[in-house]
C-alpha cells in the first residue's frame, strides 16, 4: 500500500506539471461553450438516439456544444495520459528493475488515469451548465468521464509505440476530431449509420446525449465505452508488465555469488 501511495502521488505530480493541459482546460472549455453559443444557430435539431431508439429535438447549438466538450475533453485526457506515461517510462522501467513493486506502478496509472477523467470531465460540466441546463447533469458528467477514461486509456496505449510526442500528440487530436465530427448530425446527417458503431467514442456521446437531453441512462453504451478503455488499458498495462519482467537467469542450487 505504501508502494502505491508513493507512485499514485508522484504520477499525479507528474500529470499537474504538464502546464499546456492545465492552461488548455482552464481557457479553452469556457472560450469554446461561448463561442459555440455565440456563432452556432439556435435552431432546432432533431435526431434519433440510437442507444434509447428515441427522437429527440434539441438547439442546434446545444448539439454541437455537446459533441465540442466531450471532443475536448477526450483530447486533454488522452493527450495528458500520453505525455505523463511517455515521460515517466524510462524511470518506471527502471524501478521495477531494481525490484520496485510493478503492481503498484500499474495501479498508480490506473488512479491516475480516474482522476484526470473526474477532474476534466467535472470542469467542462460546470462550465456547460452555465449556459444551460442538462436533464441529468450527472449523466453528462458520466458521458464525457467515460470519453475521457477511453482516450486516456488510448494515450496510454499510443505512449508505448510512438517514439516522440508530437506523434502522439497528433494521432490523438485527428482520432478525437474525426470520431466526433462523424456523430454530429449537424455535420454528418448519417450520424446513425452502423459504422458508427465502431468508434471509441461512441459509447460517450450516447451517455451525454441521453444525459443532456432525456432521463434515461444507456447502460449498453456504458459498458461499450468502459470496454474500449479496458481493451486499451489492458493492452498498454500488460506491455508494460511485460517490458519491465526481470529476465535475470536464475541459478539452481549452490551458493550465492557474490
Amino acid at each position: 500500500m505504501n508502494a502505491y501511495l508513493v507512485a499514485t502521488r508522484y504520477s499525479l505530480l507528474e500529470l499537474a506539471r504538464n502546464r499546456l493541459a492545465v492552461v488548455v482546460l482552464v481557457c479553452l472549455v469556457p472560450l469554446l461553450i461561448w463561442l459555440v453559443d455565440s456563432v452556432v444557430t439556435g435552431e432546432p435539431v432533431e435526431f434519433v438516439h440510437r442507444s434509447t431508439d428515441t427522437r429527440i429535438q434539441a438547439l442546434g447549438h446545444q448539439v454541437t456544444a455537446l459533441g465540442c466538450v466531450l471532443n475536448l475533453v477526450s483530447l486533454l485526457v488522452g493527450f495528458a495520459m500520453f505525455t505523463a506515461a511517455h515521460r515517466s517510462a524510462d524511470f518506471d522501467r527502471r524501478l521495477a528493475r531494481v525490484g520496485y513493486p510493478r503492481t503498484a506502478l500499474i495501479l498508480a496509472k490506473l488512479t491516475m488515469l480516474v482522476v484526470a477523467s473526474a477532474t476534466v470531465s467535472g470542469y467542462a460540466t460546470a462550465w456547460t451548465s452555465l449556459h444551460w441546463t442538462a436533464e441529468q447533469p450527472l449523466g453528462l458528467w458520466a458521458g464525457l468521464f467515460l470519453g475521457g477514461t477511453a482516450y486516456g486509456a488510448i494515450g496510454l496505449f499510443l505512449a508505448l509505440f510512438l517514439p516522440e510526442e508530437l506523434e502522439g500528440t497528433f494521432v490523438i487530436i485527428v482520432a478525437t476530431v474525426i470520431d466526433n465530427a462523424l456523430q454530429n448530425p449537424i455535420i454528418n446527417p448519417t450520424a446513425d449509420a452502423d459504422a458508427v458503431l465502431l468508434l471509441p467514442g461512441y459509447g460517450a456521446m450516447q451517455v451525454c446525449v441521453a444525459g443532456a437531453f432525456t432521463d434515461t441512462v444507456p447502460l449498453t453504451s456504458a459498458l461499450l465505452s468502459l470496454g474500449w478503455a479496458a481493451l486499451f488499458g489492458a493492452v498498454a498495462l500488460g506491455a508494460f508488465a511485460a517490458h519491465t519482467r526481470d529476465r535475470t537467469p536464475q541459478r539452481v542450487g549452490g551458493p550465492p555469488r557474490i
